[in-house]
């Protein structure tokens, strides 16, 4: 469905080294548009280049973080179908861009985490749920595969096999307190307290040099594709000498060494 009107469909907020990126279609559970694929599109391919920014919050506006594409009203010829017909290339372009941006991404989850919510949210490093969030696939009820764009590959690592199939093949909800157990997300807080917490982990991610982030997310997933525990000790250990080599390690020993004496 083509947005209709001037609203702003994603905003942006900057405090110091945290955006905080906002879907904002909450009359529509901030469904998916072409529009809004294409302004998230530009701001994630920005984050690769910008050294100013160190986490990114992703929320949604209103009571749902995010219930998929909007096929409301759409045609055979609107372009977000035309997408999907190809292949959801958009959606895939913007998935590679949160994964290889040196931000962490985090994930505010409230309400509905569904279809396209979902796959953002499997796309991102930390998931925090609200009580209220549930998580379904939800492309099943639409007469397509269970899964697209890597959920099959990222659910089924995150939360186990049985569980993923499940979800998969039945569209069933996950509930923010079973996917909590499950390991899907990090922690469930009151839905009130999600926004606070989101920022307070972002501020807490945002003190660290954007290289030791980058670093580190760049491992994080490397070491998921690896086929061997030693190809993660090689690039781990890349990693630990360049910021070695860099002189970050004797600055934070110099810190801590001034911090334990007491001056």
């Amino acid at each position: 469905m083509t947005d209709s009107g001037p609203e702003q469909v994603l905003l942006i907020e900057r405090d110091g080294p945290v955006a905080t990126v906002t879907l904002n279609r909450p009359h529509r559970r901030n469904a998916v548009t072409q529009r809004l694929l294409d302004e998230l599109g530009r701001f994630f391919a920005s984050c690769r280049r910008d050294r100013e920014c160190k986490a990114i919050v992703l929320r949604g506006s209103g009571d749902h973080f995010c219930v998929g594409l909007d096929l409301v009203g759409a045609h055979g010829d609107d372009p977000i179908l035309e997408d999907l017909l190809l292949g959801d290339w958009d959606i895939a372009d913007i998935l590679r861009d949160m994964r290889s941006c040196p931000q962490p991404v985090i994930t505010l989850a409230n309400g509905s985490v569904a279809g396209a919510g979902l796959i953002f949210a499997l796309a991102s490093d930390i998931i925090i749920a609200s009580e209220d969030a549930f998580f379904t696939t939800s492309f099943i009820n639409l007469g397509l595969s269970g899964t697209e764009l890597g959920v099959a590959w990222r659910l089924q690592r995150t939360i186990g096999i049985s569980l993923a199939r499940e979800i998969a093949f039945t569209s069933a909800r996950l509930p923010a307190e079973r996917a909590l157990t499950a390991g899907l997300v990090s922690q469930v807080v009151p839905a009130d307290q999600l926004l606070a917490e989101g920022h307070s982990m972002a501020k807490r991610i945002a003190q660290y040099s954007l290289d030791a982030l980058r670093l580190t997310k760049r491992n994080l997933d490397l070491a998921l594709q690896s086929p061997m525990v030693e190809i993660s000790y090689e690039l781990e250990e890349r990693a630990q000498l360049r910021r070695a080599a860099s002189g970050a390690l004797d600055e934070a020993l110099t810190k801590f060494n001034a911090h334990k004496s007491g001056k």
